[in-house]
């Protein structure tokens, strides 16, 4: 093996083969061998921005558009060139109106090295430039979600603010219909205020893109009045004729019963709501069956689609109704009194079974003789019925004389 690398002098060509690559290797670090660094998306600085600010406008796109920059020359310098020592300038600051412009893109070293070449690509940029004006945006709430059982949620939601002051292009702007806001009252037990962010959108409500747009408000205070919710019968107080019984009249109520809404608080101490008193004497003496009520809510309590009145009807198919005449011989005879009155219809009202069996002899007429001074009289007519489960019904006069002791 010896013999064979002697033969071949491996040892000489393998030596000569490593100077000639340090050789190559200085050569190419010493000379002047040009070279190219390439650099993509280098971002734009834009000169003059203040001044498009103070003239009202804005860089509505093309403000992040990038170039490549390539940068030529000696190797060694090269070395020294970084993304961070590349400036591409665009001047915007001769632009005083909304439009379409071109713009030419100035790249640069910093700091300066000589001898280098630098160019770019695209040497020009599109820019759209629109005024930047101020809009107020309506807020519109989407309470989303159901409320827990036996609650429920005010209509008087309050929204604060109602509207939002909205700042970008005006181009933007005008396409904005308003702030879309949510809040979910799936779990909403009590009265809460809550900070809810909302999204800009168009009349079609699609999003609409926020990149140039100040939100001075980026969000809105919603008060939601929530109340616990029951169910309570409405009742009446009838005022029965004495001597009837109750289970002779029967009466309905239209609503029967409404739902209402006030805090725990107040509900718990609320079962029925009055609708007041009805006479039943009062309704047969005007031939009336139905009776129409203002439904007054207690104080704290509210109700949605409740009518502000009720309407209670009667049923009388179970109460016997008739007139007896009654003739003189039923009028009591008091001393010094004679009567003028010879009969009197009386109307009678009880149970069937009662007031069919009634007969004028099971009633008596009588008056008040205080205070009467000789002459005629008309005086109120006192009837008195001996029977059971009846009633009379209606005021009765007599004419009675007083004649002298």
């Amino acid at each position: 093996m010896m013999e064979w690398i002697k033969k071949h002098d491996v040892v000489t060509k393998v030596f000569s083969l490593l100077v000639a690559i340090v050789l190559w290797m200085y050569v190419i670090e010493s000379t002047d061998a040009p070279g190219t660094k390439r650099f993509t998306n280098v971002d734009i600085q834009f000169q003059g921005i203040e001044t498009l600010q103070e003239n009202g406008l804005t860089i509505l796109e093309g403000a992040d558009a990038t170039v490549s920059v390539e940068v030529t020359g000696e190797r060694k310098k090269l070395n020294q060139v970084e993304r961070d020592n590349l400036m591409v300038v665009v001047d915007v600051s001769t632009i005083t109106g909304p439009g379409d412009y071109t713009r030419t893109c100035m790249a640069s070293i910093y700091p300066a090295v000589s001898g280098l070449t630098v160019s770019r690509s695209p040497d020009q940029i599109e820019l759209k430039i629109d005024r930047i004006i101020n809009k107020s945006v309506p807020v519109e709430l989407d309470i989303q979600g159901t409320m827990p059982e036996g609650y429920v949620l005010d209509t008087d939601t309050l929204l604060e603010p109602d509207a939002v002051d909205v700042q970008g292009p005006e181009d933007v702007l005008d396409s904005i219909a308003y702030a879309y806001a949510t809040v979910d009252v799936s779990d909403l037990r009590q009265t809460s205020t809550v900070k809810v962010s909302y999204t800009l959108v168009d009349a079609a409500g699609n999003p609409v893109d926020m990149k140039n747009i100040v939100l001075p408000t980026p969000s809105v205070s919603v008060t939601l009045t929530v109340h616990k919710a029951g169910e309570v019968p409405l009742t009446l107080d009838v005022t029965m004729i004495p001597g009837v019984p109750e289970s002779a009249v029967s009466y309905s109520i239209e609503p029967s019963s409404i739902t209402i809404k006030g805090s725990p608080e107040i509900l718990s101490t609320i079962n029925t709501i009055n609708l007041g008193s009805v006479s039943v004497a009062t309704l047969l003496e005007q031939g009336e069956t139905q009776v129409t009520l203002p439904l007054i809510l207690p104080n704290g309590v509210t109700a949605d689609d409740v009518p502000s009145e009720a309407t209670v009807t009667f049923d009388f198919s179970q109460l016997g109704d008739k007139t007896l005449t009654l003739p003189a011989t039923q009028f009591l005879p008091q001393d010094g009194f004679t009567y003028d009155t010879q009969s009197l219809d009386v109307r009678v009202v009880g149970t069937d079974s009662a007031v069919a069996a009634l007969m004028p002899e099971d009633l008596t007429v009588s008056f008040d003789s205080t205070g009467l001074e000789e002459g005629t009289h008309t005086v109120t007519a006192a009837i008195t019925c001996n029977a059971a489960d009846v009633a009379v019904i209606g005021r009765y006069e007599i004419t009675v004389t007083k004649v002298a002791s």
